[in-house]
């Protein structure tokens, strides 16, 4: 979670004892929410990878973080998107994602999952 002080410069949880307390509060709501999902994988003795495990508590504290956003914006009472979010921000946003994607060639990809398959063979433990 980022806090940023009145001048725009980061406090970091460990500088800010709020930050800490609130990030323990969402830690206890995200195991909350994933707890049906990750008993009923105990209960199934199936395996789940780590990146899924991964993945599945980011989705929980994006959704958390969602609901959260949600339920300030009504109980402000705005009615419409844009008194919170503009078009330079969208264009921002834009931008910044489209800095996350690493465009691979086809090829390439097909040799690193043809390397992966094959450590898979010579490795199985793995």
């Amino acid at each position: 979670m980022k806090l940023v002080d009145p001048s725009g410069k980061e406090v970091t949880s460990k500088q800010n004892e709020n930050a800490q307390e609130l990030e323990k509060q969402v830690s206890k709501k995200v195991e909350t929410l994933l707890e049906p999902i990750l008993n009923k994988v105990k209960l199934s003795g199936a395996q789940v990878p780590q990146q899924q495990l991964v993945q599945l508590s980011s989705m929980a504290h994006q959704m958390l973080f969602n609901r959260m956003i949600y339920n300030l914006i009504q109980k402000v009472g705005i009615e419409n998107i844009d008194e919170l979010l503009g078009e330079d921000d969208v264009e921002e946003l834009k931008t910044e994602l489209s800095n996350q994607i690493q465009m691979v060639d086809q090829a390439e990809m097909q040799q690193k999952m043809q390397q992966q398959q094959q450590q898979q063979k010579d490795n199985p433990e793995s």
